[in-house]
């Protein structure tokens, strides 16, 4: 089960392998950026050198995603690590002696060369987790590796910051940071020497080592599924909007804030920690599988919480605040919450996607499309740091910066809802319903996880249809009452949810023809369709009698049939035991419901009258 991953043998290695490359990485990176901006350059000019190391750690990823992705296909992966482990080791070993020298090009070139050794890495890390854990773990596995890789950043920031915040004091100082940096790179090839044997996806691939033609090659490749291709540039924005704010956390410190290096340190651990803390949040509210919905939830979060850090108001000071100083600074608190939400509002945003291009694409090809993927990332993250160096030279404020972002961000958030809107509202439905209703699930793991499914339900009030979009483990198509849809507001969801919408045949036998390709359509092409086949909602709180058009259905698409029942609506606000539903003051708040399924039925054996008595039978007594 996902909560035992994190101690199986399986995952375990692997996940300490990842945490201690990121967390080395990271002591590196920003010891680096606390002796640029605090010690080793004198001129207004750390921020351009701040983000010129952002480039150099990035480019990397394009310039050798290609190949790195093809390698990790045709070669065994926990080898490879291991590989790539040694190559850390060295890479540090010459990071001590820049170190030791304080020479600022030096620093640059190491660490373009950990961004060549994590381009490497890169796609092994997410493409073998489908080989080492289970598809309904894999969303888990994702929030595991997310919040890690985070919580390693916090802990490398604290580290690296701290050791580079006291050499200026102790030269010991500074051999402890040499002393770190190699041994945690040890650290991490013992790590990987433990991960169970993971075999090469396409061994019979041939490397081409043609960078701009191979990375053309699986880009294009990747392009030819476009849901993955979709989740990639979500993802790649998602490093864009992450470059430039994160990159700007030293600056913002010292010059909004007018803090020491510990308060830079201080906006680091807080975003890290908020990103932990959505990753975690994120695997939660996935009930299990990938949770799509989350994105535009995570992507409106970040715009908010980015537009209420852009209007931060601190008073500054000549001299610059210590750690202790600063919390007791009036607005400081304020800051830290909007970093903590927009970090928060980021684990909501990327772990989905990370689970959904492993999930749906092509095994064969999985490590190249994570290439892609760190390809793109470093495009955007390369803009980002030239759009920084831009901003900066042109004297935009930090905060005007965060502005910019925030704002742009918002364009994103509305062309991702734009896009998935099904999974949005699914989630939104789970979050409203849970909030109104106590909802029990009985069984629900009966139905098919995928392929054509045709689930008919007893129809006890106005809200069956968002209990059962918000429980039920994958998508589905309503067949809905047709004259809802000229509802303001209401029918514009139902067509984002893309219901199927049927009337009566004497009033408009065009629509029912038209309902009837329809679900016939959606079936063919494996999707799960509700029906409420009583054809409208119960007046007495009975099963009426199931009408004759779930026959037409079956004959016409024959299909495996689901019979659930929902127990506990009838009395509720939304439905007609006084009459008239939504009348009055809304009741039944926190009422206890049961949603209930039964084995499926065969096409041949599910006739209107057993399917009659299945639903009744899940009913029972209970309205």
């Amino acid at each position: 089960m996902a909560k035992s991953l994190i101690g199986e043998k399986r995952f375990l290695p692997y996940f300490c392998t990842q945490f201690l490359g990121a967390f080395n990485d990271n002591i590196y990176r920003n010891a680096f950026a606390i002796l640029i901006t605090y010690f080793l350059t004198k001129e207004d000019n750390e921020g351009v050198i701040v983000n010129a190391a952002l480039v150099a750690f990035i480019l990397p990823f394009f310039l050798f995603g290609a190949i790195a992705g093809q390698l990790a296909d045709k070669f065994e992966k926990a080898k490879l690590i291991r590989y790539i482990k040694v190559a850390e080791i060295l890479i540090m070993l010459v990071g001590s002696v820049a170190l030791y020298m304080q020479s600022v090009g030096w620093m640059l070139t190491v660490l373009f060369a950990l961004g060549s050794q994590s381009a490497f890495f890169g796609p092994i890390k997410y493409s073998i987790l489908p080989q080492h854990v289970n598809k309904d773990e894999i969303l888990s596995a994702n929030a595991y590796v997310e919040a890690g890789t985070f919580v390693a950043i916090l802990l490398g920031t604290i580290l690296g910051g701290t050791l580079a915040n006291y050499m200026g004091v102790d030269i010991d100082y500074q051999y402890a940071l040499m002393g770190a940096i190699v041994g945690f790179a040890i650290l991490g090839w013992f790590a990987s020497a433990l991960i169970p044997y993971a075999p090469a996806a396409s061994p019979e691939l041939k490397l081409s080592f043609n960078v701009p033609r191979s990375t053309v090659n699986i880009i294009s490749k990747t392009h030819d599924n476009k849901p993955v291709f979709a989740a990639i540039m979500a993802n790649s924005w998602f490093w864009f909007f992450g470059a430039v704010v994160m990159t700007q956390f030293p600056v913002f410190a010292k010059e909004v804030l007018s803090g020491d290096a510990a308060v830079a340190t201080l906006l680091l651990a807080t975003f890290s920690i908020g990103i932990g803390l959505g990753s975690f949040a994120c695997s939660a509210f996935s009930r299990g599988h990938v949770e799509m919905g989350l994105v535009p939830f995570g992507a409106f979060g970040i715009s908010l919480f980015s537009w209420l850090l852009s209007s931060t108001d601190v008073a500054t000071s000549v001299e610059l605040r210590s750690l202790s100083e600063i919390i007791h600074v009036p607005g400081i608190w304020w800051v830290v919450f909007n970093l903590t939400m927009i970090a928060f509002s980021s684990g909501l945003f990327i772990v989905p996607l990370y689970a959904f291009m492993q999930v749906a694409s092509d095994e064969k090809h999985r490590s190249r499309t994570i290439a892609v993927n760190n390809i793109l990332n470093s495009i955007f993250m390369v803009i980002a740091g030239g759009l920084g160096m831009v901003l900066t030279a042109l004297e935009y404020t930090v905060l005007e910066i965060y502005q910019f972002v925030a704002i742009a961000n918002a364009v994103v958030a509305a062309y991702i809802f734009s896009k998935v809107p099904e999974h949005f509202l699914r989630l939104l439905s789970w979050l409203l319903m849970h909030s109104i209703y106590r909802i029990k699930k009985r069984d629900l793991d009966k139905l098919p996880k995928e392929g054509p499914v045709l689930v008919v339900c007893n129809h006890v009030s106005f809200f069956d249809p968002p209990i059962l979009l918000g429980v039920l483990p994958r998508a589905a198509r309503f067949v809905m009452w047709h004259g809802f849809y000229d509802i303001p507001v209401v029918g514009r969801i139902f067509k984002w949810l893309k219901t199927i919408p049927i009337g009566s045949p004497r009033e408009n036998p065009e629509l029912i023809r038209e309902a009837y390709d329809k679900i016939a359509e959606e079936l063919e092409a494996g999707n799960m369709v509700v029906i409420f086949p009583e054809g409208h909602i119960t007046r007495t709180g009975e099963l009426n009698k199931f009408q004759p058009g779930i026959d037409k259905i079956l004959k016409r698409t024959p299909v495996p049939v689901v019979p659930m029942a929902l127990r506990g609506m009838w009395g509720t606000w939304t439905s007609r035991k006084k009459g008239r539903a939504l009348k009055g003051f809304p009741t039944g708040y926190m009422k206890r419901l049961t949603v209930i399924a039964d084995d499926p039925i065969a096409p041949e054996e599910a006739s209107r009258s057993l399917l009659f008595e299945k639903v009744l039978q899940l009913r029972g007594h209970e309205k």
